[in-house]
């Protein structure tokens, strides 16, 4: 009897602690919001006629991404998750992701019959807080709120814009594009190709050999 109770305990440990691993390989898609922070750059290059070639900048800006777009506008989203007081009273700040970049045309009318394309800024994971906040309803005691919020802007290849968030939301500022071989000082947390910290490489493990086991049974 005394190890079957060492057993069950043990059983029930090691599913708590997947289950945090899991959890923070989510939010770890998050970024923490404290004070108003650059979260992107994009820059422009035209492709043909009201399409452009958008050069994606985001963490810590070491990679860039290329992705077409069409019309006369940029626009970003992002998703925003906000605690309960009193976890945020504990240190739960805020949480921000970014969801989706697209072009946009100035009217509605040729935003419904003009070309059109969509890149998913967000990355998915075995567990996604968004939705298990959805699914607990009451039952769920972190969550207060789940937001998007976004920002768009007319494209300019003269210019660079920079997204910032803030506690509430996004917005963005241009300033005029740097020269090719000129750089632009940014502050960053780690050295280009460094290795993430270690909590994260765990739970990024950890969450990627659940999404292959789901595959798997799914398949």
């Amino acid at each position: 009897m005394r190890r079957l109770l060492k057993l069950s305990l043990l059983l029930l440990v090691v599913a708590a602690v997947l289950s945090i691993m899991l959890l923070s390989a989510s939010i770890y898609t998050f970024n923490a919001l404290t004070d108003e922070t650059l979260i992107a750059e994009l820059t422009f290059d035209p492709a043909n006629g009201r399409q452009f070639v958008a050069h994606l900048r985001t963490g810590d800006r070491c990679d860039e991404r290329e992705l077409p777009l069409f019309g006369d506008q940029w626009r970003i989203d992002a998703e925003f998750l906000k605690w309960k007081s009193w976890a945020t009273l504990l240190g739960l700040d805020a949480q921000y992701r970014l969801d989706r970049l697209e072009g946009r045309y100035r009217t509605a009318a040729e935003q419904n019959s003009e070309p059109n394309i969509a890149h998913d800024l967000g990355g998915k994971t075995a567990v996604d807080v968004v939705d298990l906040a959805g699914d607990l309803g009451s039952w769920n005691f972190l969550v207060d709120a789940t937001y998007g919020s976004s920002v768009y802007h007319d494209i300019d290849t003269a210019n660079l814009y920079s997204v910032y968030r803030t506690q509430t939301g996004i917005i963005t500022r241009e300033t005029p594009r740097p020269a090719p071989r000129s750089s632009t000082s940014i502050m960053v947390t780690r050295a280009c190709g460094g290795e993430p910290p270690v909590w994260r490489r765990i739970t990024t493990w950890t969450d990627d050999r659940v999404v292959d086991a789901l595959h798997r049974i799914k398949g």
